[in-house]
């Protein structure tokens, strides 16, 4: 779509996965496409206004979509009128100002994280389950974030024999270091690292050289769909890093500087968090 022209370029040197700019620009082709039907003609990036921003976002809310996901969907928009502005094709970026009433309900803990614990050795040690939903199960299980999980190489690993030593500088600078020392986590680990040797990048997930034959990233609802039916409960990744949290200060009582060592953070992003996790399990 010309009006998108550039764009996916752009997303990508900002560091956005290459999964969510599958679901970002597939939202932005719906805006466009509505936004021309709605003005009865093609229009210009300049032409847009917020009334149409407006209209757009009724329609979503009309299908019956969750106010949370018509929330993405805005911020989506709003990151494509700041690029718009960036390179020039729009002389007003109007969406900071811009305002939609959306009543959020605010999510309720409900994942124990020995719950999951439990299940560990299984997830990990089952024949069919796709390796890459293996990694995420375990790098959710010790706290990762999606878009760290999808930065990782195996150069950040290091083969100890008896354990795997992580050395990662994560997307805020903090230099994080872990120890993997429990065997089933390991196996997966070299599993992967020797996976990457056939590869033309070491990516342990994704890569962003979408080419060759090795290239692959799965589905992320295959993923989450082939985890879940293995699991007491849906596995959604920020849930079970939430409840991860949670079980770090309440059932393993660890201090506040453990617990910024063991996540990868800085001591004010983890008041931030701690806010948030003590919100949902109240």
């Amino acid at each position: 779509m010309k009006m998108l022209y550039g764009y996916e370029e752009y997303r990508l040197k900002e560091g956005i996965s290459p999964g969510t700019l599958v679901t970002e620009l597939e939202l932005l082709k719906s805006f466009v496409r509505f936004v021309n039907l709605w003005n009865d003609k093609q229009v210009e990036p300049y032409e847009i206004s917020p009334a149409d921003v407006r209209a757009f976002l009724d329609q979503e809310k009309a299908k019956g979509l969750k106010a949370s996901t018509v929330k993405r969907k805005l911020s989506h928009i709003r990151q494509y009128f700041h690029y718009l502005w960036k390179v020039g094709k729009v002389p007003i970026d109007f969406m900071p100002k811009f305002e939609y009433e959306l009543v959020i309900e605010k999510p309720v803990g409900q994942l124990l994280y020995s719950e999951f614990v439990i299940e560990k050795k299984k997830v990990l040690q089952h024949p069919t389950l796709m390796l890459n939903a293996k990694l995420y199960f375990l790098f959710a299980m010790a706290g990762f974030r999606m878009r760290e999980i999808e930065r990782l190489r195996s150069r950040h690993f290091r083969d100890l024999g008896d354990r795997v030593e992580m050395n990662f500088v994560t997307s805020q600078d903090v230099f994080w270091q872990l120890t993997f020392e429990d065997p089933t986590e390991i196996a997966v680990i070299v599993q992967v690292m020797e996976r990457a040797v056939f590869r033309e990048h070491d990516y342990l997930v994704a890569s962003d050289k979408k080419y060759g034959p090795d290239y692959v990233r799965n589905n992320m609802k295959d993923i989450y769909s082939g985890l879940t039916a293995l699991l007491p409960k849906p596995f959604k990744t920020e849930e079970v890093r939430i409840a991860y949290i949670y079980d770090l200060y309440k059932v393993q009582e660890k201090s506040f500087d453990e617990m910024a060592g063991l996540l990868g953070i800085m001591p004010a992003s983890l008041t931030s968090v701690l806010k948030l996790v003590f919100e949902r399990y109240q």
